[in-house]
């Protein structure tokens, strides 16, 4: 009696929500308790997107007009070139200031994957025969798996979906279409929503062509979606209509000629690791893959069967397609295609963690229900799932790197401003071997940044300070430059930023075109590594800024002649 009292409660939709919630909760206890002294990621997080929202910010607040110009960056760039979008998450940023902004933000973005796909697996996928357990342990894999930190693009795929297809069975209620608007500005249009918009209508004219019946409220959800994508994207959409004389950087995008057989090794890459840049992670690598190759023979429930071999069927081919985007043969099509519609259309990628977390759902069902002891399987397999993902939270997984807080170095970089002694704007830096944005974050306007999209002309300016230095970087910069950065030809592995250490060879000869710098403006240079005086004389050192206990840099500030 009391062993089926218990097992009543564990069943129970909102027993299970809370433990879900209060699983995640326990997860991100460790930012509430190291604050800023904790690790976050920096490619896309701390160079970039945190200070483009900063940025945007400080320049006007989160409804800044799409016309506006960023003027801290690149001498400055459209709205739309530093943050395209009026995305929610700027609300919690300028609430709560950046770090803790950053934080609110990822745990919501874990509730809404977690809330989205429990939602979606109970509705739609769950069977008589199949406990609810696995649905409350997949759903919370899904939430904790460490997305993007910055919109619900990928996590609030399933919360999406769930709402299309409620539509499309002729639901009415008003909360499906008020997720519909959230989504439209808490996603971006051009990583993940084109893409379930699109996935969204093969459904609905796969529908039309069996039913030989147009959903109307089904086409309607796709089209309010679109709407609201629309304005919430509106920065981007007018660069994209009303700037007639931008032309993007992206347009000199550039294959690699590289040959068949790493063509094929990038397909192998992201169909077995997934996407290891920290966008869409998905961590199916040890476990669910060989469970769901194995399953995918084993199955013959033709229903099961069918939705199942779909789901893994769109993944490989979608990853087919990745390996193939990069194929230089293909690079003339797709440079026109960009040239109309400028976005990187490898991203069904995006939509691989919610397959593999249906698909491990469908395994662990069929586990249960088909083996002896497929109960305690499937308990082990889940643990072990859950497991992996907490030991891969960026915390986790990088605890001894450098922290938010002694990445940007406020104190240090406020000295520097001081010593100075001019207003920001009046002058312009670039930084060697040190990420544009830690110098923006902290005020400074700079030549150098990082942008997915800005204008081409400026690119071509740029070049003609480093020429001479481009040497194992130029065709990172010439067939991708989205990393505008001052680069170096000497100074250790790597040319373009140092990430924790300051102990690499001084600089001897730093060959820019110190005419054109000046032309743009530049006056100091920012650097983490010591650039020797007497082989530059152009350059004068004014004073180097170390020994601070919360910078993890040393900083040579130098006066360009």
């Amino acid at each position: 009696m009391k062993e089926s009292r218990w097992l009543l409660l564990f069943t129970n939709v909102r027993f299970q929500l809370c433990l879900g919630i209060f699983i995640i909760t326990l997860c991100f206890m460790p930012y509430l308790i190291e604050g800023e002294n904790i690790y976050v990621p920096v490619f896309d997080n701390l160079d970039s997107n945190v200070v483009w929202a900063k940025m945007v910010l400080d320049q006007g607040g989160i409804l800044l007009p799409p016309g506006q110009i960023v003027y801290q960056i690149m001498n400055g760039l459209p709205h739309a070139s530093v943050y395209g979008t009026y995305d929610i998450c700027l609300i919690w940023f300028q609430l709560l200031g950046m770090f803790w902004g950053y934080v609110i933000n990822k745990y919501l973005i874990a509730l809404i994957g977690f809330l989205g796909m429990y939602y979606l697996l109970k509705k739609y996928f769950l069977s008589p025969n199949c406990p609810s357990y696995i649905v409350l342990g997949v759903s919370v894999f899904y939430g904790l798996l460490p997305f993007w930190s910055f919109s619900a693009s990928v996590s609030g795929i399933p919360m999406t979906i769930l709402v299309f297809l409620n539509i499309r069975q002729g639901e009415k209620n008003w909360y499906n279409w008020a997720i519909l608007l959230l989504y439209a500005f808490y996603s971006s249009l051009i990583t993940a929503g084109f893409f379930v918009l699109l996935l969204m209508f093969i459904l609905f004219v796969i529908d039309w062509i069996k039913k030989k019946k147009f959903n109307i409220p089904f086409f309607l959800s796709m089209a309010f979606l679109s709407t609201m994508y629309i304005l919430s994207h509106l920065p981007l959409f007018y660069s994209f209509f009303f700037s007639s004389d931008f032309v993007s950087h992206r347009t000199e995008f550039h294959s690699y000629e590289e040959p068949i057989r790493n063509i094929l090794r990038n397909i192998q890459y992201i169909f077995i690791n997934g996407d290891t840049y920290g966008h869409a992670v998905s961590l199916h690598k040890y476990m669910i893959l060989p469970i769901i190759f194995v399953l995918a023979i084993m199955m013959k429930d033709r229903k099961i069967n069918r939705l199942y071999i779909s789901v893994f069927v769109f993944v490989i081919l979608t990853s087919i397609f990745y390996g193939l985007y990069d194929w230089y043969r293909l690079t003339p099509l797709l440079q026109k295609i960009v040239q109309v519609i400028p976005m990187d259309f490898r991203r069904f990628f995006w939509l691989h963690p919610v397959c593999w977390a249906i698909l491990f759902f469908m395994a662990m069902c069929h586990i249960y229900n088909r083996f002896k002891w497929g109960r305690y399987v499937a308990y082990v397999i889940l643990l072990f799932q859950l497991v992996y993902v907490v030991s891969e939270q960026p915390y986790m997984d990088n605890k001894d790197n450098s922290s938010y807080k002694s990445f940007y170095a406020e104190q240090q970089f406020n000295d520097i401003k001081s010593y100075i002694g001019k207003e920001p704007s009046t002058y312009r830096v670039i930084n060697i071997r040190l990420h544009p944005a830690i110098s923006q974050y902290n005020g400074f306007y700079t030549l150098d940044g990082f942008s997915a999209n800005y204008p081409l002309s400026y690119k071509h300016q740029f070049r003609k300070i480093i020429e001479k230095v481009l040497v194992e970087e130029k065709n990172i910069f010439d067939w991708w430059g989205s990393q505008c950065y001052a680069y170096t030809n000497e100074g250790g592995a790597g040319s373009r930023v140092l990430y924790y250490v300051n102990d690499v060879p001084k600089v001897n000869h730093l060959d820019y075109n110190y005419d054109v710098l000046k032309e743009m403006g530049g006056e100091y240079i920012l650097s983490a590594i010591e650039i020797n005086e007497d082989n530059n004389p152009r350059l004068q050192l004014l004073k180097v800024f170390d020994n601070y206990a919360d910078s993890q840099w040393d900083i040579y500030l130098y006066k360009v002649n």
